[in-house]
C-alpha cells in the first residue's frame, strides 16, 4: 500500500501525519509513504516577470521546506521513513497528478471549516480532492 499525506505547514496537516504514521503501524505489512506539498506556481504571476526562474524555484522549495519540516521530525520521531514531492501548478490537480504518477493508494489530508468567502465561492482544496481523487481521501480533522 502506497499512503501519501498533503502537507502545508499547517496544525491540520500536521495531525494527518500522525494519523497516518498510527494508521501505518496498524497494518500488517509497512506501507510506503509519502509526504506531498504543493504551491501555486510564483512563475505564472506577473511579478514574476523579469525574475531569474532558478531563484523562484528555489524560493518556492525553501517555503516548502520550511513547510515541511515539523512533518518530517514527526516521522523521525515515530522512526518512519517517508518519500517527499514538491510540485508547482494549481493545487488540487497537481496533487491528482502525483497520485496517478506514484501509484498512491490512500491521500491523507487535513480538513478545514469552510470559514472565508473564497472557500464557499472557489471551494477548498480539500473538497475539491474528495470529489475530484481517483482513490480514497481520508480527511482528518
Amino acid at each position: 500500500m502506497h499512503i501519501a499525506v498533503a502537507v502545508d505547514g499547517s496544525e491540520n496537516a500536521l495531525r494527518a501525519v500522525k494519523h497516518a504514521i498510527s494508521f501505518a503501524g496498524q497494518l500488517k505489512q509497512p506501507p510506503e509513504l509519502t509526504l506531498i506539498n504543493v504551491h501555486m506556481s510564483a512563475l505564472i504571476s506577473p511579478v514574476a516577470k523579469g525574475i531569474d526562474r532558478h531563484q523562484i524555484e528555489q524560493y518556492m522549495d525553501q517555503i516548502a521546506e520550511e513547510e515541511l519540516k515539523e512533518s518530517k521530525a514527526a516521522l523521525a520521531q515515530a522512526g518512519v521513513v517517508a518519500k517527499v514531492i514538491k510540485g508547482h501548478g494549481e493545487v488540487a490537480p497537481t496533487m491528482i497528478d502525483i497520485i496517478k504518477r506514484q501509484h498512491i493508494d490512500l491521500l491523507v489530508m487535513g480538513g478545514k471549516g469552510r470559514s472565508t468567502l473564497s472557500d464557499l465561492i472557489l471551494g477548498s482544496v480539500t473538497t475539491k480532492l474528495i470529489s475530484a481523487s481517483p482513490i480514497p481521501v481520508l480527511v482528518v480533522r
